[in-house]
């Protein structure tokens, strides 16, 4: 007679997703603006920048946008100023890696197969006594 543990199938599906969004979280990084920010932010409409200031602030952004002399954020449909480009120290563009993002998912494939292979072993010895 096989005995099924209720929960295991749960706990795998969680462990699996935990992994992923983990995993997944690496494949990002951020590369520093070299050229004049203003001119980087206007060509590449970027979807988030983070912000080092000469004071040593820092701010991640939503959608910037350059307006005068200044980055700029949209709150509410409205764009307001959030730092004088002249103040920024560093600009920071997060980026995808393709390469890390697929070695990423083998790789949490091949540690949630692991895991449902040891939380599911495979046919267990029938107990003749029952």
């Amino acid at each position: 007679m096989r005995m099924h543990v209720v929960g295991r199938g749960r706990v795998t599906k969680g462990l699996a997703i935990f992994l992923g969004l983990t995993i997944l979280q690496g494949c990002h990084k951020w590369t520093t603006v070299e050229s004049p920010i203003a001119r980087t932010v206007e060509e590449n409409d970027p979807s988030r920048v983070r912000v080092t200031t000469l004071d040593g602030r820092v701010m991640e952004l939503d959608s910037p946008s350059v307006q005068g002399d200044s980055l700029t954020v949209s709150i509410a449909g409205e764009q307001r100023p959030m730092v004088a480009i002249e103040d920024i120290e560093r600009l920071e563009f997060r980026q995808s890696n393709v390469g890390l993002a697929v070695l990423a998912i083998a790789g949490a494939a091949a540690i949630t197969l692991a895991v449902v292979i040891a939380v599911n072993p495979g046919d267990e010895p029938a107990n003749p006594g029952q």
